[in-house]
């Protein structure tokens, strides 16, 4: 029961993040230095998130960031079939490589804390 809630909330979270975050980021106007301070924020968010997942419920351990990470990938892929740009493949690989090795470490922490 623990772990399908935890699944819940982190694709309902991932998906939040994925519109107002991901999304809104590519599609609202700025300048460059603008673009890349949201999305370091953006990825930030998602590192933190997968990190507290991982830490709180270890069995999945880097399944969070994935679980995390899909919702807002989708909606990339589906604005890179509109407007099509090769960094949107590099944002998509750090949103997963992120949040994946985030959800590893907080997982690697709890389990290894738990030991001692």
């Amino acid at each position: 029961m623990k772990k399908g809630l935890g699944i819940l909330l982190a694709i309902v979270m991932g998906g939040l993040l994925g519109f107002f975050g991901v999304f809104v980021s590519v599609f609202s106007d700025g300048g460059l230095s603008e673009r890349l301070i949201t999305i370091s924020i953006i990825l930030l968010i998602y590192s933190i998130l997968s990190a507290v997942w991982g830490f709180l419920i270890p069995g999945f351990s880097w399944l969070w960031g994935l679980f995390l990470g899909t919702p807002g990938a989708v909606l990339l892929i589906l604005y890179f079939k509109t407007e099509s740009n090769p960094y949107y493949l590099v944002y998509i690989i750090l949103i997963f490589g992120l949040s994946c090795l985030s959800a590893k470490g907080g997982s690697y922490i709890k389990i290894s804390k738990g030991k001692h």
